[in-house]
């Protein structure tokens, strides 16, 4: 096994917060699997540290899983990549560095998340216990269109996660040292109803949330 982190587990380690799934169950498992006899070889990167070619030539098959750990931007101003405002940082990222144990200290500041999936709701979760004294979701739908789960929406509010619904990301506001200090949302109006989720429609001006 070729991995490209210090050690295995994928999302499982790296995007699963502890509180959710304690890292030494997931060690007990990899471990379980190592004793059969598979060997790692870490920090290798398929594509620049070893080629797909090299691969072929060495084994007589090649499986490849990767996973899906890349980041979803929003594609709003301040956000995207070359010109993230400081202070910006996709969840993907911020819970792979607290997997990492490369927590940052977020003590006595505001976090806003965007966005109502499980990912969020790890986000949201994790920063409350990283120290942030305001920890807020913007989500452009209704908490009934949240793909998160129930259990783990419910889990957020009893923690004091502050959800605010129906409010679509415009732009990222920042100060004269492009340091993010708020986030401009447009209100946004239930239209219809597809698939059981509801669509939606602006209602107005951005506004600095």
């Amino acid at each position: 096994v070729f991995e490209m982190l210090p050690k295995l587990g994928g999302m499982l380690r790296y995007g699963i917060p502890n509180y959710r799934l304690p890292k030494d169950r997931l060690d007990d498992d990899i471990n379980a699997i190592l004793e059969t006899g598979v060997k790692i070889e870490y920090g290798k990167r398929i594509g620049t540290d070893i080629t797909i070619q090299e691969l072929r030539k060495e084994y007589d098959a090649v499986l490849i899983t990767i996973g899906a750990s890349t980041d979803k931007p929003v594609g709003i101003e301040g956000e995207s990549e070359g010109e993230s405002a400081e202070g910006v940082v996709s969840a993907v990222r911020f819970l792979r560095d607290v997997g990492k144990n490369l927590n940052p200290d977020l003590t006595g500041q505001e976090v806003a998340v965007i966005g109502g999936g499980n990912v969020s709701m790890d986000a949201v979760r994790t920063a409350r216990r990283l120290g942030a004294k305001k920890v807020s979701i913007l989500y452009r739908r209704r908490v009934a269109d949240m793909t998160a789960l129930p259990g783990e929406i419910e889990g957020a509010v009893a923690e004091g996660i502050e959800v605010k619904t129906l409010m679509a990301p415009a732009r990222i506001d920042v100060d004269e040292n492009n340091h993010v200090r708020g986030v401009y949302v447009t209100p946004q109006m239930i239209s219809k109803i597809k698939g059981g989720r509801a669509s939606v429609r602006t209602t107005g001006e951005p506004d600095i949330f």
